[in-house]
This record gives C-alpha cells, sequence and structure tokens, in this order.
C-alpha cells in the first residue's frame, strides 16, 4: 500500500490497544510514525518492533492533559518535520462506572479534560501541522458503542458525545481547505478502557486490536 510511503503520521494513544496495532500497521507501510503516550516505557517497546521492520519512528512521551507540554511537541515536531500528513487519535481514558449523583465537580471536570477538553487540545496544536501538508488527513476514533447503556456510564458517555460534537464541527469548519476530517468506529475490541467500562465482559466475543488497526488503516488508504 504506498500511499502510505514516506507520510509523517502523528498517532496518539500508541502504548496500547488500537493505537498500538495502527502504528504496527502504518510502520510496515512505509510511514514515518511518531507515537505519543504518557508510558515512556511501552512507547520504547513498541519503537524497537518498528526499527526491527527497518521503519523509522520518532518517540514522544506526552501527557495530553498538560497543554505547555504539547505545546513544546508541537514546536518540536514542526522544527524536525515541517509539517504532519496524518493524525490519528486514538488516546481516551477510561471513566469507572458510577452513578450521576456520587461525581464530584472536580473529578468530573477531570473526566471531561481527560476525553473533550484533550480533543480540542489536540486540534488547536496539531491543526497548523496539517495544513502544512498538501493533502492531509485528521482520523479519529469514536467510540458509541457504550451509548445504548445508559446505567453508570452517564459522565463517560457525555465526554464521548461532547468529543464527537467538536469533531464534527471541525470536519464542517475545514471541508472546504482540509484538512480531510474522518472518524472511525472500530467494532469492541479487549482494551484496558473496555475492561473498565465493562468488567467481567468475555472477551472471546470481541474483536482484535489487530483486526481493527487493519480496517482502519484500510479505511484511511481510501481517502489517500
Amino acid at each position: 500500500m504506498p500511499v502510505f510511503n514516506n507520510k509523517i503520521i502523528l498517532v496518539t494513544g500508541a502504548s496500547r490497544g488500537l493505537g498500538y496495532e495502527v502504528a504496527l500497521q502504518l510502520a510496515s507501510k512505509g510511514a514515518h510514525l511518531i507515537i505519543t503516550a504518557r508510558t515512556l516505557g511501552a512507547l520504547e517497546e513498541l519503537s524497537d518492533k518498528i526499527l526491527r521492520t527497518n521503519a523509522t519512528v520518532t518517540v514522544v512521551p506526552l501527557d495530553l492533559c498538560k497543554e505547555k507540554d504539547f505545546q513544546i511537541v508541537s514546536r518540536t515536531i514542526y522544527e524536525k518535520f515541517g509539517q504532519i500528513d496524518i493524525l490519528v487519535h486514538s488516546a481516551s481514558s477510561a471513566i469507572p462506572m458510577a452513578p450521576i449523583e456520587t461525581i464530584q465537580t472536580k473529578e468530573l471536570l477531570k473526566f471531561f479534560d481527560a476525553n473533550c477538553f484533550v480533543t480540542q487540545r489536540v486540534i488547536q496544536m496539531i491543526d497548523p501541522l496539517l495544513k502544512k501538508s498538501k493533502k492531509s488527513i485528521a482520523l479519529f476514533i469514536q467510540d458509541t458503542t457504550n451509548s445504548q447503556t445508559k446505567k453508570f456510564l452517564g459522565i463517560y458517555n457525555a465526554t464521548r458525545a461532547a468529543s464527537r460534537e467538536m469533531i464534527e464541527a471541525y470536519a464542517a469548519e475545514r471541508k472546504r481547505l482540509g484538512p480531510k476530517v474522518l472518524t472511525f468506529e472500530p467494532n469492541p475490541m479487549p482494551t484496558r478502557t473496555r475492561s473498565v467500562l465493562f468488567p467481567g465482559e468475555n472477551k472471546d466475543k470481541l474483536s482484535t486490536c489487530k483486526s481493527e488497526a487493519q480496517k482502519m488503516v484500510k479505511f484511511v488508504s481510501s481517502y489517500l
């Protein structure tokens, strides 16, 4: 799939789950990966796997909730690469199941920061780098599989819904000039986030992160 050759691709949440598998898939197709997550050890493990395939990778430990750190990272990416061709924003945070009335305001703000405010922060910091590319894509991983489950998931669903509205607005605003804004909703997978939301679920009935990553890569390639 030569469409990814030499593309500069930023993957958030790359230390595990779907982000991890997506990074491996894209690296195998000739892209240069910039991988970010909070866990340096997991990023280094992924980097070693990518390098063994003779691909190239840049490791960037980053807590997306820390705006100043993100500013430094975006500036560093610009100085080194000048642009980003594709953004894959797969980072998300699980919110433990809880009744609405038990959530304190401080916790509520923390949860919205992790799943909603971070989305705006990613757009704000990465959009200028995407605009430097002639044909760029911003891909956001969506999760609406829990929306039918109302009990005890109200806060998580609210953060994801708010993030989704923001992404749809961004897509409408950039429709004419780009970047191309896409969303991809994978089938339920045995990720850490899902294990928090649905403890005790039979993982054998879930899709693998690898198979969903393959679908996502094929989906993105159709727009290049």
